[in-house]
């Protein structure tokens, strides 16, 4: 920073220069204090709006608890019955395969020989589905 000259006072006698002060700022005067910001009340119909608002938000609030409840509750029950047709789904193919064996003509053949029976060619009909 550099000193300029008119920034310096020479003074009377003295070999170096001394730097002037600057004046310091007057107080502003007094001014009236500032007004305390105070709330303006609501109006009636204000009210009765900020009321019907509040109330409709709540319902619709409400509404979509109960809506996901009830999904969670169909979903859950879609799942169960979901798990209970793969179960009778299984259940009928186990069946399926123990018709097959019990049909099946070796096992048909080795009955009627336990049991005395002959088997006669002519007599038999192949039906498929």
């Amino acid at each position: 920073m550099m000193i300029e000259q008119k920034d310096l006072d020479w003074g009377q006698g003295s070999a170096a220069p001394q730097r002037k002060t600057a004046p310091t700022p007057q107080a502003a005067p007094q001014s009236a204090p500032a007004a305390v910001p105070r709330r303006v009340p609501l109006s009636g119909w204000e009210r009765v709006l900020v009321t019907a608002i509040a109330a409709v938000c709540g319902f619709f609030m409400l509404t979509i608890v109960s809506v996901q409840v009830s999904v969670s509750t169909t979903q859950r029950q879609y799942q169960n019955v979901t798990a209970t047709v793969n179960e009778k789904k299984s259940q009928n193919n186990d069946l399926q395969q123990e018709i097959g064996e019990l049909t099946s003509s070796e096992r048909l053949n080795a009955f009627a020989k336990a049991h005395g029976l002959t088997l006669i060619e002519g007599n038999i009909r192949n039906i498929s589905k």
